[in-house]
């Protein structure tokens, strides 16, 4: 797993990888507990960042893949849906304890781009999206 992460970069700026290091559990608030996603999104808005089937481990943190059927939802569902209207629905909630809650859109919108671009080129190249969740 350390060798993986140390090409983590590599991979980021090569458009393969994507992390979103302590705030992840506030964008899947983002993407679920908002109203301003896609009408037919279903459970597409939780695809993003906790959604796919466990993989089975003995040590090391807990893998997702999400299969490229769900990565091709989850990107439909990201382009679709609208960050200014999800953010107004559920930002001052998500920003109550940041103490800035310009700082806390500023960053929410560059994850929310951030996974937009990644989960499209993966779905446009038919793959699959493994998941790595460090605590």
């Amino acid at each position: 797993m350390l060798a993986a992460w140390a090409k983590h970069q590599e991979e980021y700026a090569a458009g393969i990888a994507d992390s979103i290091e302590k705030d992840f559990a506030e964008v899947h608030q983002l993407y679920t507990s908002a109203s301003g996603g896609p009408p037919d999104a279903g459970d597409s808005n939780g695809l993003p960042i906790f959604g796919g089937d466990p993989v089975p481990r003995e040590d090391g943190p807990p893998f997702l893949i999400l299969r490229p059927e769900q990565v091709g939802e989850a990107a439909t569902f990201l382009k679709l849906a609208s960050f200014d209207l999800l953010w107004e629905a559920s930002g001052a909630v998500i920003s109550a304890s940041w103490g800035d809650p310009t700082l806390a859109r500023e960053i929410h919108l560059s994850h929310h781009e951030d996974l937009v671009a990644f989960y499209q080129a993966a779905a446009d190249a038919g793959q699959a999206v493994l998941k790595a969740f460090w605590y």
